[in-house]
């Protein structure tokens, strides 16, 4: 497994990115096509600074944030700092596919926690996904990449209590329990729950009547990640006003 062939997800970004000016404004707030662009250069620039003291047998550093790690890729001209994701994209594959060919189980701290180095792929396949989407908006190629199964299970199962971080700070009634699923009409629903003051999300098979509302699957996957699908009639709620209304909160991203 020494050999991790470029994610479909990158392509599409970097495709789509050489055809995009960096000054367009994103779906992240306050971020341009050209900080999305540092943001996922950092990402791959991080995940590699951590795998290569682990493979040297070295402590693996602490994670450094957003603020830490990024400004020097903003601060670059746009031209040099596509051909640097590039670069980053492909050393961070290197390392990736020399640790789980010698260890595939291997873990690693991060962020705070510890990470299977295998969750590493799909994680960033989600965030080039998704990043691609904040630029591009909804086109076939961005459903076809959302809507993949694998990239919300790992959404979920990785990241479902961070992923509402920030939504859970903005909870109208964050005391009360609330259930609500996501719905797409095949496969399991996404669960957004809050229990004892705690916020997550989780997957489910069970046929349990609740309250719920309906998302196709890469409408749902821009959701959990807190974007709100451009084109209407993609989320179609079966739940009354106060309970959106703390759903949207909820899913405001982090």
């Amino acid at each position: 497994m020494s050999l991790i062939e470029r994610s479909a997800e990158a392509e599409a970004f970097l495709d789509s990115r050489q055809h995009t000016a960096p000054e367009v404004v994103s779906a992240c707030e306050g971020w341009t096509a050209h900080e999305v662009t540092a943001h996922l250069a950092g990402i791959a620039a991080e995940i590699t600074a951590h795998l290569e003291p682990y493979l040297q047998g070295d402590p693996v550093p602490a994670t450094r944030t957003f603020e830490e790690r990024e400004p020097p890729y903003r601060a670059m001209d746009d031209q040099a700092l596509f051909r640097r994701l590039q670069d980053e994209e492909q050393t961070m594959r290197s390392v990736l596919g020399q640790v789980l060919a010698g260890e595939p189980d291997a873990v690693i701290p991060w962020t705070g926690r510890q990470m299977a180095v295998a969750k590493f792929l799909p994680h960033v396949r989600n965030e080039f996904a998704i990043h691609r989407w904040d630029f591009a908006g909804d086109d076939e190629a961005g459903t076809d990449l959302l809507s993949q199964p694998e990239l919300t299970e790992h959404a979920v199962g990785v990241l479902g209590r961070i992923l509402l971080l920030r939504g859970a700070a903005h909870d109208p009634s964050p005391d009360q329990d609330f259930h609500v699923r996501l719905r797409t009409g095949s496969g399991p629903d996404v669960r957004v729950v809050v229990e004892g003051g705690q916020a997550g999300l989780e997957l489910t098979d069970s046929e349990t009547d609740e309250p719920y509302v309906e998302l196709d699957p890469a409408a749902r996957t821009l959701v959990i990640w807190g974007r709100r699908p451009d084109q209407r009639g993609r989320f179609r709620s079966n739940i009354g006003e106060p309970a959106l209304r703390r759903l949207q909160a909820l899913l405001s991203g982090y």
